[in-house]
């Protein structure tokens, strides 16, 4: 007992800087968060905190409301996430699975190969998306100076403002993104036993039927885990929107983490900026609970 007891002091003196920092970094801005949603705050107001009226769920009502400014970009900021995430999740998948399949395979200077796939990865956001930027640039960018040489434009696209910004946000977040699924995808590949493989090729499994009935199966594990992070990670995108297109809220690719920015920290609107953090938040829950409750439910199985 004595020996128990030492052990978990030691433990909490180990693990308490930890949850101090978690408390004090984490626990107590997200506490103060969903109390500043319900309060009426703003510029006006911010010097007497302490008696700021509460507004109950008004400022939650704002959000779904066409006639506040603040509601229609918020909605329409959901709407381009979900848009983002419904694209790149499966490109960034299929070509990761696709680079994968081929690092799997044996041939000179493979390693030196599965090294220089993270560049894209591990190269910080700032400087990958600023690149990006100038790659799509109207009149300098490699993209337009393409498509011309190709002849499939006559004018100069404009890539980072208006219905294209989108798409543009979309490749570079792709490019910036598949390494990492790659890596942990060709993790996965190499724990599949070959004999599969060999009894797949006797039976006269052809290459497709093999990758249908023992890769992806085999791999689904790891799959599902990415697939919902990859969701759950999409809702965060903020580095490649502020990067490339600015914290215009008006533009037809903000999305909400850009919109929570301006109106909170711009418009120095606190509590509906609050409010929006907090249904963010409860968004992001929920898909982790569903992650959560998915993967416990298959382990049962």
């Amino acid at each position: 007992m004595r020996i128990t007891r030492a052990n978990n002091r030691a433990a909490a003196f180990l693990i308490g800087p930890a949850l101090t920092a978690m408390f004090v970094v984490h626990l107590i801005p997200i506490l103060f968060g969903i109390v500043t949603a319900f309060l009426g705050i703003d510029v006006s107001n911010l010097s007497r905190f302490p008696r700021v009226p509460f507004v109950g769920l008004d400022n939650f009502a704002n959000l779904f409301t066409d006639g506040t400014g603040v509601g229609p970009r918020f909605m329409s900021s959901i709407w381009n996430v979900l848009v983002y995430g419904l694209v790149t999740i499966p490109a960034g998948y299929v070509i990761a699975l696709a680079v994968a399949l081929l690092l799997n395979r044996r041939f000179p200077g493979r390693n030196i190969v599965r090294g220089l796939i993270l560049l894209p990865y591990i190269t910080p956001d700032a400087v990958m998306y600023n690149v990006w930027r100038f790659i799509f640039q109207s009149r300098i960018g490699v993209v337009n100076q393409l498509l011309s040489a190709l002849g499939l434009i006559r004018e100069p696209l404009i890539w980072l403002v208006g219905d294209n910004a989108l798409f543009a946000v979309i490749v570079a977040s792709v490019w910036k993104g598949w390494p990492f699924t790659s890596l942990m995808l060709l993790a996965a590949l190499q724990t599949i036993p070959a004999e599969l493989y060999e009894a797949a090729h006797l039976d006269g499994a052809s290459w497709w039927q093999r990758l249908r009935w023992v890769t992806l199966p085999m791999i689904w594990p790891v799959s599902r885990t990415l697939l919902m992070l990859s969701v759950i990670w999409n809702f965060h995108a903020f580095n490649q929107f502020y990067v490339m297109l600015g914290a215009d809220t008006t533009s037809k690719a903000a999305v909400p983490s850009v919109v929570i920015l301006r109106e909170a920290f711009g418009a120095l609107h606190f509590g509906s900026g609050s409010a929006m953090a907090v249904l963010m938040l409860v968004i992001i829950l929920a898909l982790t609970a569903v992650a959560v409750y998915s993967r416990r439910e298959r382990s049962a199985e």
